[in-house]
């Protein structure tokens, strides 16, 4: 019996020569992320695009996946120096979390006297993969800023040294979920990027250190876990109006300590920690993206002034809101 054909999704690049803009196909340049390196790797058995943002402790790969039918998919894990985490569209799928997507290579028609008209010529489907890559080297150095950093072994710097629970595997959830759509999503570049990209690389890296010392699982019935959904959505997509808990509490009909243990197990964060890291992310767009000033969006995220906002986004960026604005 003949081997399958295998192909290799690199975790980490490498010393691997970046693709430029012109030599990615025409059908993936709309999901190329301004401020990341391209790499790609295409023949007969397949389609993989590698985009790399580096953030020094850390670094950012999102994978796009097409095989062709019959073919493997070998997984090259970094060095040992690294320890990437990730959710994959190979493992999880499903409409509300889509991992997977249709591109199609279209063909311009061109008619005499009339407008041009697209039409569909082929259509593959790609697969998710997305990592973020933690240099263990370097991970000493966010212990300080992340105490949470401490839950991993850093006196002994690889891989396997790291600890290991027998607990649910981490899986796909509405808050990493929005942290990977956030990144590949983000379209500015420069040192704004920079700052946008690393924190969301270390809140997205938060979720699995608080998986690895998370206590023993509660068995929530789904009607539960259906309500804690309900609550986690609305503070993703409506994070200008969420002030604290006690509202939620209030909005959502629940007890408070529905909101502590039940909701951290769910999604791997408290609701206090999600309800700031979805008002910052929120916070960050219209500092960069609209001439709003910092008193109008202080009033829209519920603050009491520019100088509490102010106070609050720079602890969380590690950053200057004026440099921040001329950096663009």
């Amino acid at each position: 019996m003949s081997q399958p054909e295998t192909k290799y999704l690199l975790i980490n690049p490498g010393k691997r020569v970046c693709t430029t803009y012109e030599q990615v196909p025409g059908y993936l340049q709309s999901q190329l992320i301004p401020n990341a390196k391209c790499f790609t790797d295409i023949d007969e058995n397949g389609v993989i695009m590698d985009q790399q943002i580096q953030l020094n402790e850390l670094s950012v790969h999102y994978h796009l996946v097409h095989l062709k039918q019959g073919v493997e998919l070998t997984t090259v894990a970094p060095d040992k120096a690294c320890l990437a985490v990730g959710i994959s569209g190979f493992a999880e799928d499903a409409a509300v979390f889509p991992m997977k997507m249709k591109l199609g290579k279209k063909e311009m028609n061109v008619h005499r006297g009339a407008a041009d008209t697209a039409t569909l010529v082929t259509e593959k489907e790609f697969v998710i993969s997305f990592h973020v890559n933690l240099h263990l080297p370097l991970a000493k150095y966010l212990v300080a800023e992340f105490p949470l950093f401490k839950v991993l072994n850093l006196k002994e710097p690889t891989v396997d040294k790291q600890p290991v629970k027998k607990v649910p595997p981490y899986h796909l959830n509405e808050v990493n979920y929005q942290i990977m759509h956030r990144i590949r999503s983000f379209k500015a570049v420069g040192e704004a990027a920079d700052v946008f990209f690393r924190r969301n690389a270390i809140d997205f890296y938060a979720t699995y250190l608080r998986y690895l010392q998370g206590p023993p699982s509660l068995m929530l019935m789904e009607h539960y876990r259906e309500k804690l959904r309900e609550i986690a959505g609305y503070i993703i997509h409506h994070p200008a109006e969420v002030t604290d808990k006690e509202a939620l509490c209030d909005r959502f009909g629940v007890a408070p300590e529905f909101l502590e243990a039940p909701f951290e197990q769910e999604f791997l964060i408290t609701v206090e920690e999600l309800i700031l890291q979805e008002k910052m992310a929120f916070v960050f767009k219209m500092l960069i993206e609209t001439n709003r000033t910092l008193t109008h969006i202080a009033s829209l995220t519920q603050y009491s002034g520019w100088e509490e906002l102010s106070t609050v986004f720079e602890k969380y960026y590690k950053c200057n809101i004026a440099e921040l604005r001329t950096a663009q």
